[in-house]
């Protein structure tokens, strides 16, 4: 049902007449690959998204769409992963990425200073950001890759759900109607 509420909704906005500033991107808005509603695009456009999400740069719904394009898959599916850090998130997610890269650097934690001052802050981000980026990336991969697993195993256990409940739906229709039309005794009697 959702992957049927998915297509019906992609199959609709592309038929929409767009604006003319989306005119560069008409190829994209008409091509089916990009909005396919399929197990491996979904969980690929899943995975470049949760990836994404955890690098800390700025613009990252425009960099998920443009590694969307190039790997052809579900470009609102990988957009919309980016916010697996929101607002909300994002400062714990990135502290978290930031102490996983001082780890692996093996950089002592720095501290929140007590009396802030924002010239010596910017000047010991060289530090922060090359450890937040180290972990930002392998916690990315690492949660991307769990993710994808986890969409696939989704829809593949959803898929069998669907498959088995089709199967019993169609033996109760044959048995209904084996019921319902039986043979009448003592029609074949001559």
């Amino acid at each position: 049902m959702l992957r049927r509420y998915f297509t019906d909704v992609s199959r609709r906005y592309r038929q929409k007449e767009h604006p003319w500033y989306m005119a560069p991107l008409t190829y994209v808005m008409n091509h089916p690959v990009y909005f396919s509603v399929s197990r491996r695009s979904i969980a690929r456009g899943v995975w470049i998204g949760v990836f994404v999400a955890f690098i800390p740069i700025p613009m990252q719904m425009g960099v998920a769409a443009a590694l969307a394009l190039v790997a052809r898959v579900n470009i609102p599916v990988a957009v919309l992963g980016v916010w697996v850090t929101n607002p909300l998130t994002m400062l714990p997610l990135f502290y978290l990425a930031y102490r996983l890269g001082a780890a692996i650097l093996h950089i002592p934690i720095e501290h929140w200073p007590a009396d802030f001052n924002l010239v010596e802050t910017l000047q010991g981000m060289g530090t922060i950001w090359e450890a937040t980026l180290y972990g930002g990336v392998v916690l990315g991969l690492s949660l991307a890759t769990v993710s994808y697993i986890a969409v696939s195993m989704i829809w593949s256990i959803s898929a069998a759900i669907r498959y088995r409940e089709r199967t019993l739906k169609r033996r109760l229709r044959v048995r209904k109607a084996a019921k319902a039309d039986p043979a009448e005794p003592g029609s074949n009697l001559d």
